[in-house]
């Protein structure tokens, strides 16, 4: 089961293709790829999207000790395939608590990571200065910028693969868990990630909408 498709910039219900035009529509931003979230099945969910997925589904390898998975979602429809992936993780807040983390990579215009960031989207302005952050990204340096985000969170942003690479963070404070060396696999190219991955509660920041049979 899924969320039903809004809009990854805004949440939004969709207008669905019909016979004029063939895309989804947001009343507010047009022309959208629609967004759901897997909130049953999620192991199923995540394996159909290492498969049909066109940009990576980022997993850190090792997970954070006591830490797992939380959410899997997507942007996309049937005629382009997932053009958006969003993997939650959620564990212990190196400060205390409990945290989450969403990575998300996505082709340039879809908004997501822009959302969950929240900022304006649906890119990021121009990363001028030194990065503040680095992960291994595919066997890759990847450095990544921060994000003027809301003060309840924190966010980082860089390309890996070609796409951007978001990194969101809940609190704030956890963004201390990137002074480790954070290791991030594409379950497209290791499957088995997905078979050992171990699922935890659903992640309230990926979720939106409506359920909809799936």
């Amino acid at each position: 089961m899924t969320s039903a498709v809004v809009c990854p910039r805004c949440l939004a219900q969709l207008c669905p293709p019909d016979l004029w035009n063939s895309q989804y529509r947001c009343p507010e931003h047009g022309e959208v790829s629609p967004y759901r979230a897997a909130v049953s099945s999620r192991e199923q969910s995540l394996h159909v999207l290492a498969r049909r997925s066109t940009v990576p589904v980022w997993l850190p390898d090792p997970m954070p000790v006591h830490w797992y998975v939380s959410g899997v979602g997507w942007a996309g429809d049937e005629r382009t395939g997932p053009r958006a992936s969003a993997l939650a993780v959620a564990g212990p807040c190196p400060l205390g608590g409990p945290a989450e983390m969403v990575l998300v990579a996505e082709s340039p215009g879809i908004g997501l990571g822009a959302r969950l960031a929240g900022i304006a989207g649906p890119d990021p302005e121009a990363l001028p200065g030194v990065p503040e952050a680095k992960v291994e990204a595919a066997g890759h340096p990847t450095a990544m910028w921060p994000v003027a985000a809301p003060s309840d969170r924190a966010a980082f942003v860089g390309e890996a693969c070609g796409v951007w690479l978001w990194l969101v963070l809940w609190p704030a404070d956890a963004a201390l868990i990137l002074l480790e060396h954070l290791v991030l696999r594409d379950v497209r190219d290791a499957p088995e990630l997905g078979d050992r991955s171990f699922f935890g509660a659903v992640s309230e920041h990926l979720t939106a909408g409506p359920l909809t049979a799936r």
